[in-house]
């Protein structure tokens, strides 16, 4: 069949009314923005632990995928499960962890240093990225994807390991050095929690979300990062920009407005490292929102999903001590824009996944 390129584009505003953070968090598909297993800034050393629990009724299987950051297309993790980490040889996924297979009614696993263990050690990846993760019954998945969907909530610890002076018990006169951790959780996002292009309408808008609380100086560092979660096939452009306290809109030396504009191409994933200095020239910023927009895409699917998600952290210069900054809806949640049903009954809309597990070898 011939494939054909689609182009869409959105148009979107800021508003600054209210904005308010879903709580749902089981999903059979869930996305954890961001994962690390790398050296950062100010001798910092980050890796991720992962934790995933089961809050069905019967025993689940979980398979995993990983993006690695940087502009380049990642659609060949959906082609093959050859870099996948799921539970059971037998259903031929490249790397296994057998704590992942018939995880019991109301249990629970962490898989710790995730990245370091399976995808940078063994098949040389970049450390830094974001995973992809579905649930089924156990033992349900087939070579041609069908499973049984089962929900899971999943949950990232990302931390820099490092050392502080603490004072000696036995001499308390004296400090000694210990090993010690800074760590921020970063939560899962269910798939009918994205960003989605085809959610705008004259009342709403979920195809931008807000990072509040941003801060920038020689106190404190932030970074900013997204998740290309449409379809394998589909690219798209995302608008990161930001704003002062008072609402308005930060602007350079020829009084306009300041914006970034990056096109993502197919399951990618970037991540801004202090964009307040690097990117934007400004300087020592106490409190702004960052507003990253889904702009633009393009696709050869014939029938595209165009979703993303975002994340922040405002990271201590001294400690490395991080805090995670969740992404935000301007409006009301309404359920009925991913959810469907007969009015009463809600269902999850299958329309609006994006992805499945790839195909079986």
């Amino acid at each position: 069949m011939d494939r054909r390129v689609v182009f869409g584009t959105v148009v979107v505003a800021l508003a600054m009314a209210g904005p308010v953070l879903a709580g749902f968090g089981a999903a059979d598909l869930i996305y954890i923005p961001v994962v690390s297993h790398i050296t950062g800034a100010s001798g910092s050393m980050w890796a991720t632990d992962l934790y995933i629990t089961n809050p069905e009724e019967v025993a689940i299987d979980v398979a995993i995928g990983y993006i690695p950051s940087g502009l380049a297309a990642n659609s060949f993790i959906f082609s093959s499960r050859e870099t996948w980490l799921g539970g059971r040889e037998d259903d031929e996924f490249g790397l296994i962890d057998e704590s992942l297979a018939g995880i019991p009614p109301g249990g629970a696993v962490v898989i710790r240093d995730i990245v370091g263990e399976y995808w940078f050690d063994q098949l040389g990846l970049i450390g830094n990225g974001s995973l992809v993760i579905f649930a089924y019954e156990a033992d349900t998945l087939e070579p041609d994807s069908t499973r049984v969907l089962r929900n899971a909530i999943a949950n990232a610890r990302i931390y820099n390991d490092t050392t502080i002076w603490v004072e000696d018990d036995e001499n308390p006169d004296e400090f000694v050095e210990r090993a010690a951790q800074f760590a921020q959780v970063m939560p899962g996002v269910p798939w009918y929690n994205l960003a989605d292009a085809a959610a705008v309408s004259e009342t709403e808008d979920f195809s931008y979300q807000l990072l509040t609380g941003a801060e920038e100086g020689g106190l404190l560092r932030f970074n900013v990062g997204m998740v290309n979660a449409s379809d394998a096939l589909t690219s798209i452009t995302v608008s990161v920009q930001p704003f002062q306290a008072n609402g308005e809109p930060f602007l350079d030396a020829d009084e306009n407005e300041i914006r970034s504009l990056v096109t993502m191409p197919p399951v990618s994933h970037v991540q801004y490292f202090r964009p307040f200095t690097v990117d934007w020239d400004l300087e020592e910023v106490d409190i702004a929102t960052v507003k990253v927009a889904i702009e633009a895409w393009s696709s050869t699917a014939a029938e595209p999903v165009v979703m993303m998600t975002s994340y922040g952290s405002v990271i201590h210069n001294r400690t490395n001590d991080p805090s995670t900054v969740l992404p935000s809806f301007a409006h009301p949640y309404d359920v009925d824009c991913i959810w469907g049903g007969d009015g009463e009954t809600k269902v999850a809309r299958p329309d609006r996944r994006p992805v499945e597990i790839p195909l079986g070898r």
